[in-house]
C-alpha cells in the first residue's frame, strides 16, 4: 500500500466515523512515524485525519494549509479527486477517502 504524508476520510454530517476508516486511515501513513489529528466540518460533511509532523513541519503554513486543501473537497465532494488522491504545494501526497461518489447528471 503507498505511504501518504496526510490521509483523512470524510463522510456526511449525518454520519459517523467508524473504525474500519480509521483503521484504513492509519494503513496509509508510514509505519514509524508520528502523526497529528486533525478534523474538518463544513456545510454537510465532515473529515478526520492524521498528518506526520515530518509534513506538518514541512508545509508552509503547516496543518493549516492541510486543512485548506480538504476543506474545499470537504464542502463541496464535487472537487474530489477521482483516485482520492491530492499534492500538497511542497510536492507531499494527500489521501482523503469516502464511501461514496459524486455522479453529476446531465449537465446540458
Amino acid at each position: 500500500m503507498s505511504n501518504y504524508d496526510v490521509a483523512a476520510w470524510m463522510f456526511p454530517l449525518e454520519s459517523g466515523l467508524k473504525k474500519k476508516h480509521i483503521i484504513k486511515v492509519l494503513s496509509l501513513l508510514p509505519e514509524d512515524c508520528e502523526i497529528v489529528p486533525f478534523e474538518i466540518h463544513e456545510n454537510n460533511s465532515s473529515a478526520y485525519g492524521f498528518a506526520t509532523t515530518r509534513v506538518i513541519d514541512e508545509e508552509e503554513n503547516g496543518l493549516e494549509s492541510i486543512v485548506d486543501l480538504l476543506g474545499s473537497v470537504v464542502e463541496d465532494w464535487t472537487n474530489e479527486s477521482s483516485e482520492y488522491t491530492f499534492t500538497l504545494p511542497s510536492g507531499k501526497n494527500v489521501y482523503i477517502g469516502c464511501d461514496f461518489r459524486t455522479v453529476i447528471i446531465g449537465e446540458e
